[in-house]
């Protein structure tokens, strides 16, 4: 099925990467447990992973059974250009270490520490693989294959990690469906119906690939994951993919490809790199805006959001009315007018929630005050602002705080915010700016 049939509901015939439905995703009960009752549960299942794991393992260490089951071997092949397995590699940007700057967070004796945490590191090197008769299972984010049937890790994102891969954990696949020509995969991790995780996570591989010197019409099809949203199909239309290249995938297909090409995934989703920042926010401002030119003042909302809402809101209201502020719901925009808009922006303030991935697209001059949640405080959105050397604050809002240094668990968790807090984060956006620029209003 191509994304115009996905969009439209018209039917497409049947093919080698057809449309089939996905399982939906078990919610998550973790929250309503005790950090020991958790610490039990996880341990339990992962006795049991490591368990079908060794038994598959039996089968997949006889070539004859492996092969009549369409299994992949116990042995991995790192990345790295191998002739002798069809395997050439190109790399793009290499590892690089980063520095970024805290968040002033007021109400805080200290900054969260998921924050200090991602404050310095290494970025993963990105490159593009190209593989003769390269295999791909497409459950979750994808596993690679090399014509050999040894898995790829790094190509294939897995929630449970290589050695207890989920491709690792099957007792049987399904017969590969064989592909001619040249094959592109786009399929990432988390990105089928998530804004954020497309925009950072897929787009960037789009730009991988033209850096490493390949042309998106070179390819016969793109296989790709997601659910044929507006944002997902003006992106695309935007990176310059034919949409009749478009092949959409469920989640237990295997296929073969005469060549398959594949970028690189972000194997951390904190460690995207300023290269992949920049392709994406140059898609849809391909010229910075003008320095000293950001005006608006914009409360991003969640009125069309069921969770991580501000819960007292009417008593934030009339300090955003005071400072000028204006609410939007970018739901109801598209992708270009929500990057025109944040370019415009002096002071961004608003709920943690893939909205705010737009200050990809935020002017350079622009504050951002983002709010959360005690048992769901997430670096992401941040971790884009420091990219473009975005000035943060992160406010947290009343409620019981989890134990430090564990992690976020409760998504669904509403925003009690702390007016006087909000009251500070903005003056200091407006002080910070008016010292930049003397006559800022």
């Amino acid at each position: 099925m191509n994304l115009s049939s996905a969009l439209s509901g018209s039917a497409a015939p049947a093919s080698a990467a057809s449309l089939r439905p996905s399982r939906p995703a078990a919610k998550s009960s973790w929250k309503y447990l005790k950090p020991q009752s958790i610490r039990l549960a996880k341990k339990a299942q992962k006795a049991l992973r490591i368990a079908r794991v060794h038994a598959a393992s039996t089968l997949r260490a006889l070539p004859v059974v492996r092969d009549s089951l369409h299994l992949p071997r116990n042995d991995v092949h790192p990345v790295r250009s191998s002739p002798g397995e069809g395997v050439r590699i190109r790399v793009v940007s290499p590892e690089d270490t980063f520095v970024r700057a805290l968040p002033f967070m007021p109400g805080e004796a200290e900054t969260h520490d998921l924050f200090v945490r991602e404050q310095r590191g290494r970025t993963h090197a990105t490159f593009v693989a190209e593989l003769h008769r390269g295999r791909l299972w497409t459950f979750y984010g994808g596993s690679v294959f090399t014509r050999e049937g040894r898995l790829i890790p790094s190509l294939s994102k897995d929630v449970w990690g290589p050695r207890l891969h989920s491709a690792f954990a099957r007792t049987r696949l399904p017969k590969p469906e064989w592909l001619p020509g040249r094959t592109l995969s786009l399929i990432t991790p988390e990105a089928a119906g998530n804004y954020h995780h497309w925009m950072m996570d897929l787009l960037p591989r789009i730009g991988m690939l033209q850096r490493a010197g390949y042309s998106l019409s070179e390819f016969d099809r793109v296989l790709i994951k997601c659910r044929g949203l507006p944002f997902q199909k003006e992106t695309l239309r935007r990176a310059g993919l034919d949409e009749r290249k478009i092949v959409l995938v469920g989640d237990n297909q295997h296929l073969e490809a005469e060549t398959l090409i594949v970028p690189a995934l972000h194997m951390e989703d904190m460690r995207v790199n300023a290269d992949d920042t920049r392709f994406v926010r140059q898609l849809f401002l391909p010229e910075e805006p003008a320095p000293g030119a950001a005006w608006r003042r914009l409360y991003v909302g969640r009125s069309d959001a069921a969770y991580r809402r501000v819960i007292n809101k009417p008593d934030i209201r009339p300090i955003l009315d005071r400072y000028g502020f204006e609410e939007v719901t970018m739901s109801k925009l598209t992708v270009e007018e929500g990057a025109r808009l944040f370019s415009e922006a002096a002071i961004v303030a608003g709920p943690n929630g893939s909205a705010l991935a737009n200050v990809l697209f935020a002017h350079l001059d622009c504050r951002v005050i983002e709010f959360f949640a005690p048992g769901w405080v997430v670096p992401y959105n941040w971790m884009i602002g420091a990219n473009l050397g975005l000035s943060y604050t992160v406010l947290i809002g009343r409620g019981n705080r989890p134990a430090p240094g564990s992690l976020p668990r409760d998504l669904r968790q509403d925003i009690d915010l702390v007016p006087e807090q909000l009251e500070v984060a903005i003056a200091e956006a407006v002080r910070e700016q008016a010292a930049q620029r003397p006559f800022f209003g």
